[in-house]
């Protein structure tokens, strides 16, 4: 997605607003898996995170409350959320820093190792090799005993790109009952014009090729899945 269409995305921020008041795409349940995974491998620790693709932050702000966070360091293309992810960080008490970028560009401005790589719903608008830098370059980012912590859509295995698009636009149809005819259109050109989403093996492949371990599952909600994938971990496959 370029800087002019994430920002043409999000100056409808209202439309975009309407599906998380409402839960529409189930950042509620998402998040609150992600809170309590947080909790259970950081519990006191104190850890820096890379937010790629990092919106509003307004769910990983609520996630992250309770953990001892050093150093919050944002990227995303739309200046229009990174205003809005300004203010829901405030309540970290921590050092932020929000730069605009992608997801590419905010791995390689620095060399800087973190303890947790963090994007959500972000990955699925890059191309399949520029995926496969994605995860090569999150390896080399993390320390030693880092995390990728990736929330993303994701094809059913036996699911080609048109029958995904078709049937993800026919579900937010049905489920974002709120939205007005004009709205729900303007969501899914956006969806059908940038969403190029992978399978979950597809992925899992790109992350053991970069050296990370296996996957694991933290949630699934439909076509929205919560993986990890430690750097330190044994290189096995996704099954």
């Amino acid at each position: 997605m370029t800087k002019a269409g994430a920002n043409n995305f999000f100056d409808e921020w209202s439309v975009y607003e309407q599906v998380l008041d409402h839960n529409y795409m189930q950042h509620d349940d998402i998040y609150r898996d992600v809170q309590s995974f947080l909790a259970d491998r950081f519990a006191t620790q104190p850890f820096t995170l890379l937010d790629l693709g990092c919106g509003s932050a307004r769910h990983l702000a609520q996630a992250l409350k309770g953990r001892s966070i050093i150093r919050y360091v944002g990227y995303d293309l739309s200046n229009v959320a990174l205003g809005h992810a300004k203010q829901n960080l405030t309540s970290l008490g921590c050092a932020v820093e929000l730069r605009q970028g992608d997801l590419l560009e905010g791995l390689s401005a620095s060399d800087e190792k973190v303890d947790v790589v963090f994007t959500s719903f972000a990955l699925h608008h890059l191309a399949t090799a520029e995926k496969e830098m994605f995860f090569q370059s999150a390896y080399e980012r993390l320390r030693k005993d880092g995390i990728l912590l990736l929330i993303d859509t994701m094809r059913e295995e036996s699911e080609e790109r048109p029958v995904y698009l078709d049937r993800y636009c026919a579900w937010l149809r049905s489920t974002c009952e709120t939205l007005a005819p004009a709205a729900l259109d303007l969501l899914c050109a956006h969806i059908r014009s940038c969403d190029f989403p992978e399978t979950a093996l597809t992925l899992g492949a790109m992350a053991n090729r970069a050296g990370f371990g296996r996957g694991v599952e933290i949630t699934r909600v439909g076509w929205h899945h919560t993986w990890c994938f430690d750097r330190a971990a044994p290189g096995f496959p996704i099954t």
